[in-house]
């Protein structure tokens, strides 16, 4: 998988498009690197993206200097054929129906490959018969075992012939077809009259050996699908929640319609157990809606008029009707999708070593197998100049190398979306694994961003319930959010609030309101002062609360002292077990605010942060990052709101709150879908257990060839008499493309806990 950038950014970025193309005949990261590079050359290209696991190519493009046409033209002149796909409410069946096409495809040329190849290698190891009889009865067998089984690298390898260049196929097709040429022509020295001589036992070997390497490979090719198939599973599943229709109330009756054909605004109905096909608010109805997909929950959320029900989600026993509010390709779950597949596309800087590699890998081996085979020809050993230069051709195929990245990228993208991790770019899991320190916002990221009533506090003779209905009556009509979270605190109590009439909002202070000709005052102590009311009996208790991160409102009517009503913004639920699990993969943690110090210390003190920055505006936000930066630090910004945006711009890597805003996530590399900072922990530690499977991959392809080129170029054969046979080969080069998929699969089961 590979990104190429060729053309010079668009100033205008809303004329760029995007699709997505199905391309057919890739078999490794050469050919990944082929059909990028072809694409990268069309003229409004902006950028090109292949994915070699799931056989696809996403390309942005400038629509006046290019089309999809031009695309598809592209990567056929470049030796594949490639199909636009369809939307993304279709894009579900085409990864499957394509997957098991191909796995189809190849399980019957290997059924068909095993049934030649297994008399043909016991006609070979026959003594009683002749070499007349064995060398024609191979001769049967290997031949329509080369052209069905071998047709596809044959193939393949001719339309890189055409285009002046060499691949997997190029390897398979020169290596099975010298050794089934070098079987023909010992039936033709039979044929000729030819006795046995010094080679003619060992040639006989030759037709077994390209039936037992096109079968051990296509075995290979078999296992790798069906390993690919594993670990697209992740996105397979987000797809399938998509629904292909909706039912629309038109003209007060309900249709069934394609998704793609329901406008915004438009009423639809969700009938009992069914899946809401698209992000909507609710009109009327009450029910419950399993939202798991979305948070994780298994807990259904119950649902009543004016509630956003999203696209994917389960409705329960009731009915709902809603009102549509984005169209099919950009509800919240197509853009979950999109940032899975974005992620999936993209490379890591330790993978692109693979890319560079593969450049010169193939023509290397080629230089290889000619240097072997004249090698020992000149030495007078024929016979082993063969075997030596089709072990290193087929030894040498590069599948490995072109998996070990992408195949773990996609199953730990997978594994993110599954666990609420939405990451945008491959680099960015490579980045969250080499992070040294974490840099939190307070607001909405460590706290709940949700002012409430934490205490209720009445002055002598003065019930809570008294208390809590003058302050709520006099911020109904407030707008301020501290506001808000009393008069919230009244409703969930089922209390009645008197009304009230002339409200005064007195900035910095509180508000003033009068009630049947009586005057309510809510505020801080500078709002009281003017009407002399006695503070004293409650000011330790104001003091406890500040120290406690609380923000107190004094609530009074006509004079007299009613109480204190104490709001905060609650600690999140598993904010503490977060920063006490990213102390414990090794990390730095300072939390940021714009609150006050007393309130910043006293909610660092709750979750276990040392280092507070208080009192700091966006830009000095930016400067925190910078300071640790400069100290020798790899900084992650986690942050919801617009002001933490240039932060999460600025950090090494952005981790947004997915219920942040639109700026905040926009900026972030990395989005979590719920207000949870374990999930935080759980991206370092996934994406350091992604990077060691990519490193463990890379080691393993690379230390495969290393190990095996020499001897299959017989390099041992003087000292120790050992050379590599042409089917041991195809058997481990098989064996190491299907290692490197299946140690990828793994990431699936990983434990991603600190």
């Amino acid at each position: 998988m590979s990104e190429t950038r060729l053309h010079p950014e668009p100033t205008d970025r809303s004329r760029r498009e995007h699709v997505l193309l199905d391309v057919e005949g890739m078999h490794c990261a050469a050919c990944a690197g082929r059909i990028e590079k072809a694409l990268a050359q069309v003229p409004g290209v902006r950028a090109a993206r292949v994915n070699l696991v799931t056989n696809q190519a996403s390309v942005e493009f400038q629509p006046e200097s290019a089309g999809p046409d031009d695309l598809v033209a592209a990567v056929a002149a470049g030796g594949y054929s490639a199909s636009v796909v369809g939307p993304i409410e279709d894009l579900g069946r085409t990864l499957v129906d394509k997957e098991a096409r191909e796995a189809a495809a190849w399980r019957r040329r290997f059924v068909v490959g095993l049934a030649l190849m297994v008399p043909l290698v016991v006609l070979t190891h026959l003594a009683n018969l002749s070499m007349g009889v064995t060398i024609w009865f191979q001769f049967l067998l290997a031949t329509p075992l080369q052209i069905y089984v071998g047709r596809p690298y044959f193939a393949g390898a001719w339309q890189q012939l055409r285009h002046a260049s060499a691949n997997m196929d190029t390897l398979i097709a020169l290596g099975t077809g010298v050794a089934y040429l070098a079987g023909l022509g010992e039936l033709l020295r039979f044929l000729w009259g030819a006795t046995a001589h010094d080679g003619m036992a060992g040639g006989a070997m030759y037709f077994a050996d390209a039936g037992m390497i096109l079968t051990f490979i296509t075995l290979g090719k078999l296992l790798e699908v069906k390993a690919k198939g594993r670990a697209s599973a992740a996105i397979r599943k987000l797809l399938d929640l998509t629904s292909p229709e909706a039912t629309v109330v038109r003209d007060d009756v309900p249709v069934r319609v394609p998704v793609a054909g329901v406008m915004v605004g438009e009423t639809i109905v969700v009938r009992p157990g069914d899946k809401v096909p698209l992000d909507a608010e609710v009109v009327s109805g009450t029910s419950s809606v399993d939202q798991s997909w979305l948070t994780g929950e298994s807990i259904p959320v119950e649902k009543r008029q004016g509630d956003p029900i999203l696209a994917g989600t389960i409705n329960g026993q009731g009915a709902l009707t809603a009102r549509v509010l984005k169209p099919a390709g950009q509800t919240a779950l197509a853009q979950v999708i999109e940032l899975v597949r974005r992620a999936q596309e993209s490379k890591t800087e330790v993978g692109r070593l693979a890319d560079r590699v593969v450049a010169w890998f193939v023509p290397v081996v080629l230089l290889i197998a000619v240097a072997a085979f004249f090698a020992w020809g000149l030495a007078g050993a024929w016979p082993l100049a063969l075997i030596s230069a089709v072990g290193v051709l087929v030894v040498a195929c590069p599948c490995a190398l072109g998996l070990a990245t992408p195949t773990a990228v996609l199953v730990a993208s997978g594994r993110g979306a599954e666990s609420g991790i939405l990451i945008k770019d491959a680099r960015a899991l490579e980045m969250a694994g080499q992070l040294t320190a974490v840099v939190l916002d307070k607001t909405g990221t460590v706290t709940l961003g949700q002012p409430r009533v934490v205490a209720v506090e009445p002055a002598s003779g003065v019930s809570a319930d008294e208390l809590l209905a003058y302050a709520a009556a006099a911020e109904r009509l407030s707008q301020h959010p501290l506001g808000a979270a009393v008069v919230a605190e009244a409703e969930a109590r089922g209390m009645a609030t008197p009304r009230v009439e002339d409200l005064q909002v007195i900035a910095g202070q509180g508000v003033q309101a009068r009630c049947d000709g009586r005057v309510i005052l809510v505020g801080n102590e500078r709002l009281m002062e003017p009407s002399s009311i006695d503070l004293d009996p409650q000011r330790e208790t104001v003091r406890a609360m500040r120290r406690e991160g609380q923000t107190p409102l004094w609530v009074a009517l006509d004079g007299r002292r009613l109480g204190v009503v104490a709001v905060a913004d609650p600690v999140a639920p598993h904010s503490r077990e977060g920063v006490e699990r990213l102390k414990a993969l090794g990390l730095e943690v300072e939390m940021l605010t714009g609150d006050n110090p007393i309130t910043a210390r006293a909610v660092a003190a709750a979750v276990g942060i040392d280092r507070v920055a208080a009192e700091v505006f966006p830009h000095e936000k930016q400067e925190v990052v910078h300071r640790l930066q400069q100290s020798g630090h790899v900084v992650a910004m986690v942050g919801d709101g617009i002001n933490d945006a240039p932060a999460l711009a600025a950090a090494d890597l952005g981790i947004a709150i997915g219920s942040g805003s639109d700026v905040a996530i926009e900026a972030a590399h990395i989005v979590l879908v719920e207000q949870d900072l374990r999930a935080v922990a759980r991206t370092v530690a996934l994406s350091r257990a992604t990077l060691r499977t990519i490193r463990q991959n890379l080691g393993w392809a690379f230390g495969y060839n290393a190990l095996l080129l020499p001897v299959a170029a017989g390099a041992l054969v003087p000292t120790l008499g050992w050379h590599l046979p042409p089917a041991a080969a195809a058997a481990a080069m098989a064996a190491s493309s299907v290692s490197v998929v299946t140690n990828s699969l793994l990431l699936r089961k990983r434990r991603l806990e600190a």
